[in-house]
């Protein structure tokens, strides 16, 4: 079932998306200041956040928001997906969520961003095989030897 999150979502996507192996701890903590600032201001500015639930169990979650200065332009934040859930189509049905939703708001183009390490080459290649394109890369952005990779899908 996929619904809104809520605040006692945090913690346990929190966990989620630590054990992803993914994520450095500082990422994790900026993770906990992008929930509290959602519930305390930034879903009123159009920020939107869901997560994949079978029972009580989070699979996924994503978070997205529309860029500031521009019309049209979202950006998928966050994406994460249960380390024993990843390669059975949640992130899948997740991107497609996200997709329809912006769709929903006028929205004419998707960005998201991720990293240029070796380990995100799967990360890149899920974008790749869902029609986006690497619109931006900029070598040593997060750390020497670690880039940011920009990917877009025109939506409109």
């Amino acid at each position: 079932m996929l619904r809104p999150i809520v605040p006692s979502d945090t913690i346990p996507l929190i966990e989620l998306t630590a054990k992803t192996g993914f994520f450095k701890p500082s990422e994790l903590i900026a993770l906990r200041e992008v929930f509290d600032d959602y519930y305390t201001e930034n879903r009123s500015l159009g920020h939107r956040s869901y997560v994949w639930m079978e029972g009580d169990r989070p699979l996924g979650f994503v978070y997205h928001a529309p860029v500031p200065m521009t019309e049209g332009t979202w950006s998928l934040y966050w994406i994460a997906v249960a380390k024993d859930q990843q390669g059975r189509g949640v992130g899948k049905r997740l991107l497609e969520l996200v997709e329809e939703d912006v769709r929903q708001h006028n929205a004419r183009l998707l960005l998201i961003e991720t990293s240029s390490l070796a380990r995100y080459e799967p990360t890149r290649e899920f974008y790749k095989k869902r029609g986006y394109s690497i619109r931006a890369h900029i070598p040593d952005y997060y750390a020497d030897g670690d880039g940011l990779v920009v990917f877009g899908k025109r939506l409109s």
